[in-house]
Order: structure tokens, then sequence, then C-alpha cells
């Protein structure tokens, strides 16, 4: 399973440092809803990090670029994500963070192709062959996403994220729908992927022994 794809992190210039993430006094209100409310914490490069507690989607979306703080500041391997967005978010991906799927009429191909940008297309070819045959979806490629089973689709969001040879992955809850195959899929990939130097910072229910630290929001 683990013989196809050369690398799943950056070939060259690998972020070196010694946090991927650090948050200080980050703040974010939905009308009068305060939402997240001065939190702080760090993400060592190199390792799973866990989020549980209220606002740990919102957290992810700050991290991934997604959604911008009212207050605060997210710093991605040294860089102010916010103020220096373009510099360092070719580094990040994330599975969405806003609940929804992918498109259930598109082919899982389809699906990884699709979101390919500024790749070579040869290498976009090669690449997504790989991710889906790692991620055990080689028999699916020209499946429909809708006929896909609820774990299969979380194997290939994740394959959809690796597509662009990210340094730090931001994951929502990527295990909620996983049966037992995906489940363990999904472990391997992420377990292979950190020991090449990514990051993984995910929220939700994991495999005991996954994570290397889980922080509580609160």
């Amino acid at each position: 399973m683990f013989t196809k794809v050369s690398t799943l992190t950056p070939l060259a210039s690998r972020p070196t440092a010694a946090a991927a993430v650090e948050i200080s006094g980050l703040r974010k209100q939905f009308d009068d809803q305060v939402v997240v409310d001065d939190v702080a914490f760090q993400v060592r490069a190199g390792t799973v990090t866990g989020l549980v507690g209220s606002g740990k989607t919102t957290v992810l979306a700050m991290v991934a670029g997604v959604l911008p703080p009212d207050e605060g500041a997210v710093r991605v391997f040294d860089v102010d994500l916010w103020e220096d967005r373009q510099r360092v978010i070719r580094s990040v991906a994330n599975t969405p963070l806003d609940g929804s799927g992918p498109r259930g009429d598109l082919t899982a191909w389809a699906t990884l192709t699709s979101a390919a940008k500024g790749l070579d297309p040869e290498e976009v070819v090669v690449r997504t062959w790989d991710l889906l045959t790692l991620t055990g979806l080689a028999e699916q490629t020209m499946a429909r996403v809708s006929d896909l089973t609820a774990g299969m689709r979380s194997r290939l969001m994740l394959a959809r994220a690796l597509l662009g040879r990210p340094a730090l992955l931001v994951l929502d809850e990527p295990f909620r729908d996983a049966d037992e195959e995906s489940a363990l899929t999904i472990r391997l990939v992420l377990e292979r992927f950190v020991a090449e130097g990514g990051t993984v910072v995910l929220s939700g229910p994991h495999p005991h022994g996954l994570c290397d630290e889980v922080l509580d929001l609160g």
C-alpha cells in the first residue's frame, strides 16, 4: 500500500521552525456569540495534535487560512498567516471545515484533479493515481462520489488534501464517518505523513495513541 507515493510532504524547502503553529490571543465572534475567546497554544512540528472542546472547528478554520480572526495572531512555520498569507498558505491543506463533503456527481478521480492548483498536468495525473492507491481507492477511481461509502469519502478528502504536498494538514473530524478499514488507512497515512516531517492538527475522535498531544479549548 505504501510503495507508490515517493513522498507526501514537500520534496524540498520543508519548513524548519520548531513550532508548526503558534496561536496567541485568538478571538472570533459571530453576531453576539463569542465562539473563540483568548485561545493560545503551540503545535510542535512533526507531531499530531488533537483539539477538543468548544470552538475547535472555528480555530481550525483560522489555522487553515479559511477564516480570519477578529483578534490575535496565527503563526504558521514562523510566518504570520494573516499578515503574509500568500507566503505560507501553499504549505497548508485542509479537509472541509464547514461539514460539507465532496460533490456527489464527480468521480473520485475528478475530485482530486479538479482541486489541483499550480501543479504540472503530468504530475497531477501521476499523483492523483498514487494517492488514490495509497488511500485504498484505486478500484473506485471512476466511481461517483455519491456511490462511495462514508468511510471512502473520508479517505478521498484526505487524498485531496495531500495532493499539493502540504507541510501542515488541518483536519476536521477525519475519523467521524470512518469504518474500521477506513480508520486504519487514515491512521497509517497520517503516521507516514508525520514520519516524513509533516504536521497534523485535527479535531474529533481519533484512534488511541495517534495524537502526540491533545489540547482542550474549554
